[in-house]
């Protein structure tokens, strides 16, 4: 289940390919000014990634996940044999 977002792309207006990153919401209940995640017991996601997806699906993913998570967004960079759309 998606509980928040964070976005640390350097260029937010490329929707197209992304590195979608999701962790363990529970995480984010550290920071001083953070609300606090209850204990829903169940399953719990430290870490999961998915390389090339847009925007919409880093989001539908993040969602149909159980456990409660924060998604990150980050520029996908492209690999070495692969052409850049810039």
């Amino acid at each position: 289940m998606l509980i928040n977002v964070m976005d640390f792309r350097e260029r937010p207006y490329r929707w197209s390919k992304v590195l979608a990153v999701v962790q363990n919401a529970a995480e984010d209940a550290t920071a001083d000014d953070a609300d606090p995640v209850p204990d829903m017991g169940g399953i719990v996601i430290d870490y999961a990634e998915r390389e090339c997806v847009s925007v919409r699906e880093a989001f539908l993913w993040a969602e149909r996940l159980d456990g409660m998570v924060t998604l990150q967004l980050y520029d996908h960079e492209p690999d070495a044999g692969e052409v850049s759309d810039d």
